[in-house]
């Protein structure tokens, strides 16, 4: 008798490859994500107001960037290529940092960072899902995002050692961290096959039409593809930043040398559901795994909107952190399923372009609230939407392709 849960493939070699090159790029990126906002107000004497307009910039540059890197892979059909031309951005953006005495300077590095950004995500998505067997796609979605947000959990370790350890040298630790991410382009370069489809093959003879070919399939994607676009835009406009996170933790009493920890802790909840919940999806079907998150992310929002004390707060991070390690996996093997391979860079790339988008209406939707009505409201108002986002589950295909 077959064990029900018992998987017919393995996880191939190459998507353990991908998931350890996302470890060591997010051990380098939560450093600089967590560090420079420090180094503009601290060292740079900037206001809150430029990393207000710096982070708008970076984020209208990493979504442009990503429905290119989207189209570019289908085009070339080299996914491999368009993601280690991101992290060849990404590394040269570890010394511009590092040398950068002016706003300027750091704008140019954070560009470089999040084009680099912009163009490895889809691409990356899309090749995790050609090389996944169909029986565990979610499991190898669900492995390359612990893996990734178990880089995170470190570097934010990291982040706090190296401003002890050098007494908050900015400069030295943004050039530390490009070790990491030569080494992920190195992993990358050796460890990941990159497949090619037969289709492109045929279609080299005529180049001339792809764009208007992918053009013209992407349109022609089933509903399905597009229902699991709508779910996202809807499920991350109640995904605020996780600094409302740390304002939440601050207001209710936490040491201010402490405060990265709850990156941490939120990380952590995130490295531990993802791989699993994967897994899980492949026997049982994504849709129930995709209630159990959102059902998370309203229990998480009623444990921060109501938090008496830092305890409370850690367990709303705790379950949100795992909320995220469930949608995040779920909906990019969800995606998976419902696009053919050679259309499969431009589909990822809309997803990120929509959850982009949704995410600065979330930030934006949350500081106001915040700011008008109070913590309470605005978790309230996170968990609501969120429940909302749940209507169009029954409206989208119960078992995987």
């Amino acid at each position: 008798m077959k064990h029900p849960f018992k998987p017919k493939f393995s996880i191939p070699f190459s998507i353990w490859a991908l998931g350890s090159v996302s470890f060591l790029l997010k051990i380098s990126s939560v450093i600089i994500y967590a560090l420079s906002p420090l180094f503009v107000t601290q060292v740079l004497g900037a206001s809150t107001f430029i990393i207000g307009l710096l982070e708008a910039f970076i984020e209208a540059i990493t979504l442009l960037t990503r429905i290119f890197s989207g189209i570019l892979s289908d085009f070339l059909h080299k996914r491999k290529m368009i993601i280690a031309i991101g992290y060849l951005f990404a590394l040269t953006s570890r010394p511009l940092l590092s040398l950068a005495t002016s706003i300027g300077g750091v704008f140019l590095g954070r560009a470089f960072d999040r084009i680099g950004n912009g163009l490895d995500a889809p691409a990356r998505d899309a090749l995790v899902g050609d090389l996944a067997p169909p029986n565990v796609k979610g499991a190898c979605y669900g492995l390359r995002e612990s893996l990734a947000r178990a880089g995170s959990f470190f570097g934010s370790l990291i982040a706090i050692a190296l401003l002890w350890h050098t007494q908050n040298d900015y400069s030295f630790i943004f050039l530390l961290v490009s070790i990491p991410i030569f080494l992920a382009l190195i992993v990358l370069l050796l460890f990941v096959k990159d497949p090619v489809n037969e289709k492109f093959q045929h279609r080299k003879i005529k180049k001339k039409l792809v764009f208007k070919d992918i053009l013209a399939e992407t349109l022609a994607l089933p509903l399905s593809f597009w229902l699991i676009l709508l779910l996202s835009g809807l499920f991350m406009t109640s995904n605020f930043s996780g600094a409302f996170l740390i304002l939440r933790a601050e207001q209710a009493g936490f040491d201010i040398h402490l405060i990265p920890l709850v990156m941490v802790i939120q990380n952590l909840g995130t490295t531990a559901t993802a791989y699993p919940v994967g897994y899980f999806s492949d026997r049982v079907g994504r849709r129930s795994m995709m209630g159990l998150g959102i059902f998370l992310t309203v229990i998480s929002n009623l444990f921060l909107a109501e938090s008496a004390s830092v305890f409370m707060v850690l367990a709303g991070v705790l379950v949100w952190g795992a909320q995220m390690g469930i949608t995040s996996s779920i909906l990019a093997a969800f995606l998976a399923d419902s696009t053919p391979e050679d259309v499969r860079g431009t589909a990822f790339g809309l997803f990120h372009l929509v959850n982009g988008v949704a995410l600065i209406i979330a930030n934006t939707l949350a500081g106001w609230v915040w700011s008008v009505a109070g913590p309470t409201h605005m978790f309230y108002t996170s968990a609501i939407i969120s429940a909302f986002s749940a209507i169009v589950l029954p409206f989208i295909q119960k078992k995987t392709r």
